[in-house]
């Protein structure tokens, strides 16, 4: 089952950076949603200014170089943006078409605590290291943030890189939110308490935004989501 959702959702996670002059820099993951070009990522690792890309990654081997020197780069610009819910979606500026399966978004509500889920995304990007990698992981809580967004938290510690990939259901292999990161406990009470008696809290827990804030960027761009 692991295996199948992988294949599924492997050629659609793309590495997202930006270019400044004639260097570039690696901001996170992005998930193509809609076959126009569309990706879905997190708000908060994008830049206001810049030149945006976004690297393919290579599925044509079963062993990949960790890092690579081409890569094949796309331009893409932010088309809509919610920073509140921190979600955002891409289109890749030049005319492609691309094939998706008929059903691969799902609701953060349908999902249990004890619920498997996995995590896909380009977690070394930042070492430059350009190796898509999965994890598997179990829903720990589902949790309302000060801004009473839905917050999906599950017992994998990503790394900055997986930022803007895909969690997906395992049962159904859909996905259910947008990783965000790792979960912070004392900013997350930061509202209700003064911090005088927080006891500071090393957690490997991580943490996605519900996927229905970004389907609603995309019906908001007058497309059907998938």
């Amino acid at each position: 089952m692991l295996q199948t959702i992988c294949l599924k959702f492997s050629g659609g996670c793309m590495m997202v950076m930006r270019q400044q002059g004639e260097a570039v820099h690696f901001l996170g993951t992005a998930f193509l949603v809609h076959e126009a070009g569309y990706l879905l990522t997190v708000a908060h690792i994008l830049p206001r200014e810049g030149k945006l890309l976004v690297v393919p990654g290579d599925q044509g081997a079963d062993f990949t170089p960790v890092s690579q020197k081409r890569v094949t780069t796309l331009p893409v610009r932010i088309v809509q943006r919610n920073p509140d819910r921190d979600v955002a979606l891409l289109r890749i500026d030049q005319p492609m078409e691309m094939r998706l399966p008929d059903h691969f978004l799902g609701t953060a509500e349908n999902m249990c605590l004890g619920g498997s889920v996995m995590t896909m995304g380009y977690s070394f990007g930042h070492q430059t290291l350009h190796t898509l990698v999965a994890m598997g992981a179990v829903i720990s809580a589902k949790m309302l943030s000060n801004n009473q967004s839905r917050l999906l938290l599950f017992d994998t510690m990503v790394h900055d890189g997986d930022r803007g990939g895909p969690l997906i259901s395992v049962a159904d292999g859909l996905v259910v939110g947008i990783i965000n990161g790792r979960f912070d406990p004392l900013e997350a009470s930061r509202e209700y308490t003064d911090g005088s008696k927080t006891v500071a809290a090393n957690t490997n827990i991580s943490y996605a935004i519900a996927v229905e804030y970004g389907i609603e960027l995309i019906e908001k761009e007058g497309l059907k989501a998938h």
